[in-house]
């Protein structure tokens, strides 16, 4: 316990001395940019209680998840309670205790501790139980099922919220869950927040998806408002907020990664930095994949739907890649241009119910919204429309709905998986 205090101790003292060196001007522009509202809609502060609690994947293979949640800094020694099964009385004789770990996020005055405990040998097609906390501080019980992946993956896939976090967004992401609650996998493409370091945004935003996020794995890429930015503008590093929240197995220090379940294998990229290295990467693991289907996840995207944006780095350093491996590619999702957009490649083929592949789509749940710029690449496009959409892939298909906030479906397609050599040679055998 004295050996956790005083890592917990040294944390901050770190974080302190690194953020001493900042500017007093740019210290300034971060005090502003995390300021509360005058009238919050909720109370942001940690206290002895579990909050913000989220399952993160771990492990390529699926085997192995991460629970992390937040507390105040009264609880030093978080634990994790698992039961497998579907015994609600969860008998203590059953119970497994995990032991986590905790790293310091320090938010103005006031410090908090990012609790996370991980979750191995898991079972395909087992429920699981677990609450987190301290004793007499739990959570309330949540249920985790750790699905198969053999036959069918479901998934919901949601766009920027960034603005509106609470007030609008909040209500579409429940209803998201409430209609497609069969979801095995939430998809996040950044911008959850308007700034990297406010702990009031971030706040809604948990409260906003907690329903989601504690049931299911989440998959998330990093967007530019996940970063701290200097006077310029330019984007300094991930908050602390994110590395704390998404301990996902990154691949290096741009904070891409990989995770295969089942059939399918996600390629999470970071469109905010070092493009060119990760085109290198994304053009390595595309070569070695053996998936029936990938899945690229992205905030940034490809191909814009908004007027006056282009992504340059994105069409020199990954289009040429994604072309090359357009077989094996399902869906490249991504947020970013606050618009609704659906569409291909210059040389696709398939009509607009049933595409070739890959389909690039951009998408948005917040209330902020650009004009939308018409473009060859699209098939589909809505301006200033809030949606979320539902996907379920199996191994011959992808099936996919986009619904607005008013509930109404305003896209769907479905992708036959184009047959190549190798998918020929295994259903001969």
């Amino acid at each position: 316990m004295k050996n956790n205090s005083l890592i917990a101790f040294l944390l901050l003292l770190f974080f302190q001395n690194t953020f001493s060196q900042v500017s007093p001007e740019l210290q300034a522009r971060w005090d502003k940019e995390s300021s509360v509202p005058e009238n919050p809609l909720l109370d942001h502060r940690p206290t002895v209680l579990p909050d913000r609690i989220t399952l993160v994947p771990r492990a390529s293979n699926n085997d192995e998840i991460a629970v992390v949640w937040r507390t105040d800094t009264l609880i030093k020694e978080g634990t994790l309670e698992l039961v497998k099964g579907d015994d609600y009385s969860f008998p203590k004789a059953n119970r497994k205790r995990i032991t986590a770990s905790y790293e310091v996020v320090q938010y103005k005055d006031y410090p908090m501790h990012y609790h996370k405990a991980i979750i191995s040998g898991l079972e395909s097609g087992k429920i699981y139980r677990y609450r987190v906390g301290k004793s007499p501080h739990w959570s309330a019980w949540n249920t985790y099922v750790h699905e198969n992946h053999t036959d069918t993956l479901k998934l919901l896939y949601f766009g920027d919220t960034q603005n509106g976090i609470y007030k609008h967004a909040k209500r579409i992401y429940k209803e998201a869950f409430r209609k497609f609650g069969q979801a095995q996998l939430a998809v996040y493409v950044g911008d959850m927040i308007n700034h990297a370091n406010n702990d009031y945004e971030w706040a809604e935003w948990h409260t906003s998806t907690a329903d989601i996020n504690a049931t299911i794995p989440v998959i998330a890429a990093p967007g530019n408002h996940e970063y701290l930015k200097n006077l310029e503008g330019k984007k300094i590093k991930l908050s602390n907020y994110w590395t704390s929240t998404f301990p996902y197995p990154y691949s290096w220090d741009a904070g891409q990664y990989y995770l295969d379940y089942g059939f399918v294998r996600f390629i999470v990229m970071n469109s905010n930095e070092k493009l060119h290295e990760q085109g290198k990467w994304l053009e390595q693991i595309l070569s070695e994949t053996e998936q029936d289907w990938v899945v690229i996840v992205a905030h940034h995207p490809v191909f814009s739907g908004a007027k006056k944006r282009i992504n340059k780095g994105l069409l020199e350093n990954w289009l040429p890649v994604i072309e090359k491996h357009k077989d094996k590619i399902g869906l490249v999702l991504q947020g970013h241009d606050h618009t609704y957009a659906r569409g291909g490649l210059e040389n696709r083929t398939g009509t607009k119910e049933k595409p070739s592949q890959p389909v690039f789509t951009v998408t948005v749940v917040g209330d902020k919204y650009y004009d939308l710029d018409e473009q060859s690449w699209m098939d589909v496009s809505y301006s200033k429309v809030s949606s979320y959409q539902y996907i379920e892939i199996t191994k011959s298909k992808i099936t996919y709905k986009a619904m607005s906030e008013a509930n109404t479906l305003i896209d769907e397609f479905v992708i036959e998986k184009k047959k190549t050599r190798k998918s020929r040679k295994k259903s001969k055998k």
